[in-house]
């Protein structure tokens, strides 16, 4: 039975089925015994059961793997498996099939033809990603639960080809997930096991000296199926886009399924990876890459640091599981675990804009300004969350309820020292001067707890979905100035979350639907009068239809949002350097997203974004009705690829895609536009009996644009053509 068929005829045994399906299918990557599998249709008004249906690994799960990139199922939104046509709310789902083809070697690349989603919003950055989803910051989760949220541990950049999918929640979800903000989640969900032998060995070489090799493999352990492993690695030696910059990467990710019997799964996933790089650009004055410079431009590849001292080392390593059991057609629990730890050793020159003459302009347009800043951050994070899930039905209606409890610890450890630095002539740049390592000027230890507790009922009745949630939070942060003690705060807060959805499945695969959702996220720090801040609050109110032809492999979401976001921190009118919660925005916006496989030879995508964003209270009067800074009205992208079928060349294939980010400003007073910019990007390749050729170049004609100026000191160079070819050998 379909999901479709299903959605069609919403009676308590094929809602059953559907639960039932997904979690053999996700516990086991095998074939259900008969007996175990449902079916089930309406027939005059009234439910009953038909043969059993066999379901085979194959099945698509919401956090499994996807064939193609088009995904039809989501855990994201529901922590149960969704089809996406009826999840009322924009979810995008990114394939690691998607990535591969495109060439995308993190987040930032990944979500390029995504609608809503901004990245590389600082151009290329090898050390990070840099993403925004609905005008903000996502929180980051990793097989849904959260990773270690530091200041540079928190942004650290997660290697794209260990990951199974990527799904990005839009829109305010603390119900499920407690603290995050309103834009959403980016949830990456790892490779696991399968039944399936995985063999696939790549090998990489580019521009910029990239070489690259892969390793993923996995299957069977022993002869019944019970163990099964998967090993996914990476090694990556290259250059950053800029001159003596590195981006070096190193990846490893073993894990381990135990499965003794058809209602029982035990996952161990663990990983480690590290990277070795230096500040990749940026942080360059205004003129002379975003207005003229009488020295001319400013080469894009220029290094505003010392070689001999920069440096930035990323270790972030993690264990844990994912658990789930059956006990009947009823009832099933899940629990999932992760420790992880994660620390960053960073040492950079950077750029403090140009030397200024006694008139206050730049002195020359050619010597910068330099300082010194060393921080070092160690975080742990330890999350747990239990879930029991229960499928039934009363009279007419069946039911999906969800209740669950979570907790999570983090703790945080940042220093940093900053100091000054020699000048640089930024058009004819001399390296070696020597920089003292300042000592620590700030040392901050925070650490927070999150105690939640969720409940959920997915109700169906005939074509109608009604999922309703709610979450109450318990959030303790105790953050310790060690350099400043009468700066330590403790701030204890409990919260409510609440969720509604509703959709309706037409028999023609269009699903229109509504929901309202709100998020908060906790505000470290105090005002002038030492008053502990308040977290920020959002809702959003979205609607918007989905359409999935009937057998089809496309999906199309249009979508309209409102979010509102309060008690944003704006500057202090009365007291330099202190902040105040006066501030409210409010991003409201259109979104198209389609994905088509129309043929086992063509693949499509196409997306626009219209966002209106605007600042709505300020202490700062002038900056209201202001545009958010680093938010484009309109972003648009197109994408095909197609394989020769049938003849001489068959396994050939061609493809390429064009994206546009429009203007948008990257500072509060909306000083600093940014002009938008259309990038092309080329794909070609070919299949030969188990081998894989492949040659992607982004930035296809190298086009030199500005992705972003936050001041007249610091603007940043998009990225810059990149040619990879790739080849794998599958067997």
């Amino acid at each position: 039975m379909t999901s479709q068929e299903q959605s069609r005829a919403f009676r308590a045994p094929s809602f059953r089925a559907r639960a039932m399906a997904h979690h053999v299918s996700l516990a086991l990557c095998a074939i259900l015994p008969a007996s175990a599998a449902w079916a089930a249709e309406v027939d005059a008004g009234s439910a009953k059961v038909l043969s059993t249906v066999e379901v085979r690994a194959d099945r698509e799960t919401g956090d499994g793997a996807v064939s193609g990139i088009v995904a039809k199922q989501s855990s994201a939104w529901t922590k149960t498996n969704t089809s996406l046509l009826e999840t009322p709310q924009a979810v995008t789902v990114i394939t690691q099939d998607q990535i591969a083809a495109q060439g995308a070697t993190s987040i930032d690349e990944a979500v390029r033809y995504s609608p809503g989603i901004l990245g590389g919003n600082f151009g290329s950055d090898p050390r990070s990603d840099w993403v925004l989803v609905r005008g903000f910051a996502p929180a980051r989760f990793l097989d849904g639960m959260s990773t270690p949220n530091g200041t540079w541990t928190g942004v650290a950049r997660m290697e794209t080809y260990g990951m199974e999918r990527i799904d990005v929640l839009k829109g305010p979800s603390s119900v499920l997930y407690g603290q995050m903000p309103p834009g959403g989640m980016v949830n990456l969900v790892s490779k696991r096991p399968t039944s399936d032998m995985v063999n696939e060995v790549g090998l990489t070489l580019g521009n910029f000296d990239t070489k690259e090799l892969t390793l993923d493999v996995g299957g069977k352990l022993n002869e019944d199926g019970t163990l099964l492993y998967r090993l996914t690695g990476l090694v990556r030696k290259g250059d950053a886009q800029t001159t003596h910059g590195d981006d070096d990467r190193y990846y490893i990710a073993p894990a381990l399924t135990w499965r003794p019997n058809a209602d029982t799964s035990f996952t161990l996933l663990t990983s480690y990876q590290k990277a070795n790089t230096a500040l990749a650009g940026g942080f360059l004055p205004s003129q002379g890459t975003l207005y003229f410079n009488p020295n001319g431009e400013i080469p894009r590849d220029v290094f505003t640091g010392e070689p001999d001292f920069d440096k930035y080392e990323k270790d972030m390593s993690s264990i844990g599981y994912l658990f789930e059991h059956r006990f009947n057609k009823t009832w099933q629990v899940r629990q999932n675990l992760r420790f992880t730890e994660a620390s960053v050793d960073h040492k950079l020159v950077g750029a403090n804009g140009f030397v200024l003459g006694p008139d206050g302009n730049p002195l020359d347009y050619r010597t910068i300004n330099r300082y010194s800043w060393t921080p070092h951050e160690t975080s742990h994070m330890f999350t747990v969350d239990n879930q029991a899930q229960a499928d039934f039905a009363t009279g007419d209606f069946a039911h999906t309820v969800l209740a669950g409890l979570d907790y999570r610890r983090g703790k945080n450890d940042l220093a940093s020292g900053f100091g000054s630095a020699p000048t640089l002539d930024i058009f004819n740049p001399v390296y070696g001067a020597p920089i003292t390592t300042p000592a620590d000027s700030s040392h901050v230890i925070q650490k927070q707890s999150q105690t939640g507790f969720y409940l959920q009922d997915q109700i169906g009745y005939e074509r109608w979905l009604l999922t309703l949630s709610g979450r109450q939070d318990w959030v303790k942060t105790d953050s310790e100035d060690l350099l400043y003690p009468s700066n330590t705060t403790t701030n204890d807060e409990s919260k409510f979350s609440g969720r509604a959805g509703l959709n309706y499945v037409f028999d023609n695969g269009f699903a229109p639907y509504i929901a309202y959702s709100q998020s908060f996220q906790p505000t470290p720090g105090t005002d002038f009068n030492g008053q502990t801040f308040k977290s920020t609050t959002g809702s959003q109110l979205e609607a918007g239809v989905k359409y999935q032809p009937k057998g089809s492999r496309s999906l199309i979401t249009l979508a309209f949002y409102d979010i509102t976001q309060k008690n944003v921190l704006t500057v202090d009118p009365d007291h330099l350097f202190y902040s105040v919660q006066q501030g409210k925005v409010g991003v409201r916006g259109l979104e198209l997203d389609g994905k088509f496989e129309l043929s086992r030879s063509l693949s499509a995508m196409a997306s626009y974004t219209y966002t209106d964003s605007e600042v709505k209270e300020s202490s700062d009067p002038s900056t209201v009705g202001n545009q958010i800074v680093n938010v484009p009205k309109h972003q648009a992208s197109a994408w095909m690829d197609y394989t020769l079928a049938d003849g001489t060349l068959r396994g050939l294939g061609v493809g390429g895609g064009v994206r546009y980010v429009g203007a948008s400003y990257g500072d509060v007073a909306n000083d600093f536009r940014t002009p938008g910019y259309t990038l092309y990007d080329m794909l070609a390749h070919y299949d030969v009996s188990s081998v894989r050729l492949q040659l992607n170049v982004n930035n296809l004609f190298d086009k030199r644009y500005v992705s972003n100026c936050t001041s007249a000191s610091w603007c940043y160079y998009g990225y810059a053509r990149t040619v990879m070819a790739t080849a794998k050998y599958m067997w």
